[in-house]
């Protein structure tokens, strides 16, 4: 493995510490390239894995609530930080196939998932469409998806914003900005959230604390824009074959989204929805864009189902 910039990495790991409940699960594994942190709860229950891939911009902490309601549940829980970011510090090439291999190499380094014990995965927001590629790569390692708000072929066009920041320069000065002004940093997340103000004070505070960091992590910054750069160029060049490969998946597959999402609308999943008539789908009420942060007990009830409805 690469050697790791000994400053970059303490500053890293010193910064983005676990939400307090989640601390225990902590673990480390070095792969080419870099060192994926992921949190596991290690345990060898009866009942099913679920990966669990956080969307851009985020860490496996967005799952905080998540955790211990289906660990409670006999469902042993693995969910990486992607490449590039929160604490995975990363020196080789980000790419949405490479979150897609380290997602793989997780599942089979820590034993979460085999050929002949197959995971449930499940992905948020870009870290649907992550799984759907890892999903893809492997499917007799994975035997469905549960995709939150977020999905690979969908209608209509990528943001304004995202192609935005997806420019060289142009994005980072609007990302390096952030770094002058916090305020606007914390902002920036309230279109992710039915309301944002509703949290808990212990949410709001972390929320805050937490995208201030992202937006002053190299590590994070270029992960990011490598990520948005990569599915960019799927959305553009890729949505046939990808269509191809979504219908040819062989595994069961829940739709999970909240109502009030106004950054990626339920309606956009309608090509999906045509190529897998199958699908569940569900959504959930005062939720947006991180049903999982806003409305964890639901989010929770709807992916267990999803885990015993063999």
């Amino acid at each position: 493995m690469p050697m790791l910039n000994t400053k970059q990495s303490a500053d890293s790991f010193a910064a983005m510490k676990p939400w307090p409940a989640l601390a225990q699960y902590g673990k480390r594994l070095a792969l080419r390239g870099g060192e994926l942190f992921y949190y596991d709860t290690g345990t060898e229950p009866a009942g099913e894995t679920l990966a669990l891939v956080h969307g851009l911009g985020d860490e496996a902490d967005t799952w905080r609530h998540i955790f211990p309601l289906l660990a409670q549940n006999n469902v042993r829980l693995v969910a990486p930080d992607l490449p590039g970011f929160g604490r995975s510090l990363w020196k080789g090439r980000i790419s949405a196939s490479g979150h897609a291999e380290a997602l793989i190499q997780l599942l089979i380094a820590s034993g979460a998932a085999s050929p002949g014990r197959p995971a449930l995965m499940a992905g948020s927001s870009m870290g649907a469409g992550i799984a759907e590629l890892a999903a893809f790569k492997r499917p007799d390692l994975i035997k469905g998806l549960a995709l939150i708000d977020g999905c690979y072929p969908f209608s209509g066009k990528v943001g304004r914003g995202l192609l935005l920041m997806g420019l060289p320069f142009a994005g980072r000065r609007r990302y390096r900005a952030f770094r002058r002004n916090h305020e606007g940093a914390w902002q920036s997340l309230y279109p992710y959230y039915h309301s944002l103000d509703d949290l808990e004070e212990a949410d709001r505070i972390f929320l805050r604390q937490r995208v201030i960091e992202r937006v002053h992590s190299d590590n994070q910054e270029r992960g990011y824009f490598a990520s948005l750069r990569s599915m960019n160029r799927q959305f553009l060049f890729g949505m046939a074959a990808w269509s191809r490969k979504i219908q040819a998946f062989a595994g069961k597959i829940l739709l999970l989204w909240g109502e009030c999402d106004r950054i990626f609308p339920v309606e956009r999943a309608a090509p999906f929805r045509l190529l897998r008539p199958d699908a569940v789908c569900k959504t959930i009420a005062e939720a947006g864009h991180l049903p999982q942060q806003e409305k964890p007990v639901e989010t929770a009830k709807a992916l267990l189902d999803f885990s015993g409805g063999q």
